[in-house]
């Protein structure tokens, strides 16, 4: 009987280490995928500003504010199922496989009925926005909305399966295209309606490329099974998600777009938002879809109190990499508006630093990943509560706020918003799970932040590219040296994190 046991446990111990090992290599390809990704898909905004202007700039925004509509509304939740319990059902090929076609047939339905929607009622939204060119362009984005939003069904459920080299490779893919097509409405002056038919040209080649990775959940045997929980937990996802619309830069660029027509306003916000964005998040992007299987098997196998601990220090992570970034866009904000947009963009600089601040305090509180350890603890009706309040706050204030101060009164609503939803859903993790959040650490950054502060101030260098560059390079080194000294892991976080990724480790260890 102990020789079972010993192999029984045997068993068990290569089962987590060969998931660690999926993970960690799956964390390293979306990272330097998404990087790619959103490298690629920011050059091609900033061309595409640059070569629109800051008026057309805010027609298109405000047309891809709607297409990110549709993703909330055609999702029901699904690539989120599909996140948590295509890894609960790897043991079984023929349940996923059912599942991944049940969901692809009804996400290809509704984006099929959006798409249609969107063509007939273009001018209508149009007359709506007191925007003659707005109609054109939401006729274009009507094909690419078919072929996003099923495209990312299936990047979801391959990212899911952790097969995630074919994602990264599919997403760089259809990124460089997209860039390819912003340099050419650079180059030969387009206009908005044909950037969107190129980009629903490189969605479909994407959804060809998924496809072809997913054959053997398409085209293999399957096994019917109750899909009634997964939909009950799917719907609820979909509200939560659908509220969070709310709560996002996309509400606030359609309701600009609404109180502010034909003006730079929704451009020069549009631009801020996706800076700040980008300093907040591009060097956590890889943690994306697989930090959700990750909590979602720690939490099966587990339990709750190895939940929290990984909580913490993915809070850590997030906040490591983070700050430096948002430290350095709100220090240098004028000076990154000019080299990168040039002219006409220049009261994208203020809302850029308003913004900074905003994600700082999100990140410093937990923001989007105390929702994924949620989702992951099979309990999604949480988030559905605190987007749904958060929302409708920032729904009701922006009325008033955009009204009154246009964009700067977006940022401040939604900033509002999201501290909210970060605070409550941080209160609750912390009692569910017993773990907290990294106050010494928040300390130690804020303390790594001032030699940042003083580097890049002294710093008196002549504009543009090669003067941005110089300070920021400093900046950086400054930071690293500091943070190098305060030491941000303790040794629970390196013995973690080497567990995870031996690399990753090795680098903590260093700090």
């Amino acid at each position: 009987m102990s020789g079972v046991a010993e192999e029984a446990r045997a068993s068990g111990q290569d089962a987590r280490s060969s998931f660690a090992r999926r993970v960690s290599s799956g964390l390293v390809w979306n990272q330097l995928s998404r990087i790619i990704e959103i490298a690629a898909a920011y050059v091609a905004s900033v061309l595409i500003a640059r070569g629109l202007g800051p008026v057309e700039f805010g027609t298109y925004s405000v047309a891809l504010s709607m297409v990110t509509f549709t993703y909330f509304a055609t999702s029901l939740g699904m690539n989120e199922v599909l996140n948590v319990h295509v890894p609960r059902l790897g043991d079984a090929p023929a349940q996923v496989a059912f599942l991944l076609r049940a969901l692809l047939k009804l996400r290809s339905v509704i984006a099929l009925g959006l798409a249609v929607a969107m063509f007939a009622l273009a001018p209508l939204l149009a007359s709506l926005y007191h925007s003659p060119p707005l109609g054109t362009v939401l006729r274009a984005a009507a094909l690419y909305v078919f072929f996003y939003n099923v495209m990312l069904l299936l990047e979801y459920f391959l990212v899911g399966a952790l097969q995630v080299p074919r994602v990264a490779r599919a997403r760089i893919m259809v990124q460089v295209l997209n860039l390819a097509a912003a340099a050419a409405a650079l180059r030969w002056h387009w206009h908005a309606w044909p950037l969107f038919l190129t980009m629903a040209g490189s969605s479909a080649l994407g959804l060809a490329w998924l496809s072809w990775g997913a054959r053997a959940a398409l085209l293999g045997a399957s096994e019917r099974f109750d899909l009634t929980p997964l939909r009950r937990f799917g719907l609820t996802l979909w509200v939560t998600n659908f509220v969070n619309f709310f709560l996002g830069r996309q509400a606030d660029i359609l309701m600009i777009g609404y109180f502010r027509p034909n003006t730079d306003q929704a451009g020069c916000y549009s631009v801020a938002a996706m800076l700040a964005m980008l300093c907040a998040s591009a060097l956590l992007l890889g943690t994306e879809g697989v930090s959700l299987a990750a909590f979602s098997d720690i939490d099966q196998r587990i339990g709750r109190e190895s939940v929290g601990r990984l909580w913490n220090l993915h809070i850590k992570i997030d906040l490591l990499l983070s700050v430096p970034l948002l430290l350095l866009g709100g220090l240098l904000s004028g000076p990154i508006i000019s080299v990168l947009y040039k002219s006409g963009y220049e009261h994208a600089a203020p809302m850029l630093t308003a913004y900074v601040v905003v994600w700082a305090i999100t990140r410093a509180l937990g923001g989007g990943t105390n929702m994924t350890v949620l989702y992951a603890m099979n309990q999604p009706r949480i988030p559905l509560i605190i987007y749904g309040c958060s929302g409708a706050f920032n729904l009701l204030a922006n009325l008033w706020l955009v009204h009154r101060w246009g964009a700067l009164g977006a940022i401040l609503g939604t900033g509002l918003a999201m501290a909210g939803s970060s605070v409550a859903s941080a209160s609750l993790l912390m009692r569910r799970t017993g773990a907290r959040l990294p106050w010494d650490l928040m300390l130690k950054l804020a303390v790594a932040s001032l030699p940042v502060v003083i580097v890049v101030r002294a710093l008196r260098l002549p504009p543009g590219i090669g003067g941005l560059m110089v300070q920021a390079g400093a900046g950086a080194i400054a930071y690293l040296a500091a943070v190098r000294l305060l030491k941000p892991f303790n040794e629970s976080d390196r013995n973690l994190l080497s567990r995870l990724n031996p690399r990753v480790g090795r680098l903590a260890s260093w700090l």
